[in-house]
Formats: C-alpha cells, structure tokens, sequence
C-alpha cells in the first residue's frame, strides 16, 4: 500500500492494531458471530465494569468482554469501527474529539473500498510455459506467484527491516514496483497517484480489498494458468472443524482436454493428505481411481503419504 505522509501514521497504526486512540480487543466469542466487513461502524453498549480495564458489552446483539483502556461506565455506548478478526477481533475506538472524525473518515475509505473497488485480476503470466514442465517447476512458480503478488507486501516490509527480507526480493512485488527506487521516472507519477489527500495509490486499491477480504476471512485464492491455455484456480483456507479434523484445506480446479472439468479438494492434515476429485466427465472419475497408485507414488516422493483418495462423477 503507498500512502501519503499525512496519513501515514493512521494506516500503519491500523495495520499494526495500535493506534493513538484506544483499541478494544474482543477477548470472547468466535468471531464469526460478528459478521462484519473492515472499516464497518457498530455500536458497544456498556452493560458492566469488570476487573482489569475490562467491561461487559453488547455488540451487534452479541455479548462480549471488552478490554478497553478508558473509563467508561454501565450506559454509555461507544461507537467502534471493526479492524480485523485477526489474530483476534480488533476494534477501533471513535472519541467525540476532532480525531474521531479522521478515523470514522478511514473506516468509511475501507467500507468503499470492500464495496467498490475492482477485484485482483487473474494471474498475467502462465506458471509453465509446457504442461511437460508441470511436475518439475508447478509448485515452485505457483509459491513465488502467491508470496509475490503483493497480498503480504507489509508482512515482508515488516521482515526487511528486521533485515529478514532482501530490498531485491521486495522490489519484485507490485507495490515495490511502484517504489521511486526503480526509477527517478516514476516519482512524478507515484506522486500525482496519491495527490489530493488520497490514503493509498489508486494502484493498489485491488489488493487493498483482496487484503482485506482475506484478513476477514482467512481464504486465500489464486487464479490463472497453469500453462498457456490451461486455467486454474486455487481456493486454500483453514479447515473447518465441524466438518473434518482441523488443518489446510485447498480446491483446486481445472478444465482438462481428456477429463474435462475437474476439482479437487484437498485436505492437509499432521497425517497426511486427502484427496477428493469431482469429476464433469462421466467415466473420468473411474480412469482417476485406476491411476491412483501413481499418484500415491508421486506424493510419497516427496515426503507425503496419501491417506484416501475418493473420485467420482459429479
């Protein structure tokens, strides 16, 4: 995200979950009652004061524990604009001082920007240049396309100046292709981007909102070619623990010449993997179970054991 100096300070302050205002942590409950957007506003009813800078209140219809280091009593109602569920649900405060008019103006730049701004377009370059180079080099260039994306750009902005992230490495990524360090040329225009009190270049406003939608829901997608004429796309989120023992879970789907339109959904867990293929084709989920010791074998070539494979005609 490139941001300008005047409100510098107010992005990173929110990124990082401190800020100068004071922040309310959720403490209880999943966060997943909540149901909220970044940047969305809601109302905190104080219902008691608790030990500790800790009070009872009622959100969004929900009760919670909220740490709130101001003293506040049973009556009041605070107004909160929702940061991030992770690692735990954050808000942020609004004081009735001339600051919470600059923060109530961020939280309603992040609601526009949920709503508004365009989506993260596909991947430009394919991931191979032949399906033949598929097995050697697929996961490698897929693993730099998603850690190069820009989706973690503050993440390793953070590790480089631990010096943990080369300046190379960061550089290769969109918002660091948009740094006055590449090029003397490029300062006029990142300057005229973010003119006029703009919080962010308007470059970056659709991985801004895929940002955002991944702190809220902590799915991550990718979507391209596998090779020149081979799309794919790539659904990879925690497991639900209703459903299946906690771990990665990813769907992975493609339009093959012989087989036709195939998912898979894989489940990674500390024993090993599941797969399960949903095939379009009919008969294309029998020639799948055929081939299922090769696939047993590819996997265990590199370290991982096949729990169960199921295929079937969708």
């Amino acid at each position: 995200m490139l941001i300008n100096d005047e409100v510098q300070k107010q992005v990173l302050t929110i990124l990082a979950k401190t800020a100068v205002t004071p922040t309310a942590d959720v403490q209880e409950r999943a966060s997943s009652l909540l149901q909220l957007n970044p940047g969305q506003q809601v109302k905190a009813e104080i219902i008691a004061n608790l030990p500790n800078s800790m009070y009872m209140a009622r959100v969004a219809g929900e009760l919670y524990k909220l740490e709130i280091p101001l003293n506040v009593q049973p009556g009041e109602t605070l107004e909160l604009t929702f940061v991030t569920a992770d690692p735990r649900v954050t808000f942020q405060m609004l004081r009735p001082q001339t600051e919470s008019v600059q923060l109530s103006s961020m939280g309603k730049w992040l609601a526009d920007v949920v709503q508004n701004a365009p989506g993260l377009p596909p991947a430009q370059e394919p991931l191979v240049e032949h399906p033949e180079q598929a097995a050697a080099q697929l996961a490698g260039r897929l693993k730099t396309s998603l850690t190069q994306n820009g989706l973690f750009y503050e993440s390793h902005l953070a590790q480089w100046a631990l010096g943990g992230f080369s300046l190379k490495e960061l550089l290769k990524e969109p918002q660091g292709k948009l740094s006055r360090l590449l090029s003397e040329r490029e300062s006029g225009s990142a300057g005229d981007e973010t003119a006029g009190g703009a919080i962010a270049d308007s470059r970056t406003l659709p991985l801004i909102k895929e940002q955002l939608h991944l702190l809220n829901t902590g799915v991550l997608a990718w979507q391209g070619e596998a090779w020149p004429g081979q799309e794919m796309k790539l659904v990879v989120g925690e497991g639900s623990a209703e459903q299946w023992d906690q771990g990665v879970e990813a769907n992975l789907s493609l339009e093959l010449p012989r087989l036709g339109a195939v998912e898979a959904r894989l489940r990674f867990t500390p024993e090993g993997i599941n797969v399960e293929l949903v095939c379009d084709r009919p008969g294309a989920a029998e020639l799948m179970r055929t081939q299922s010791g090769e696939l047993r074998a590819s996997l265990a070539a590199q370290g991982l054991h096949l729990n169960k494979m199921a295929a079937k005609d969708g």
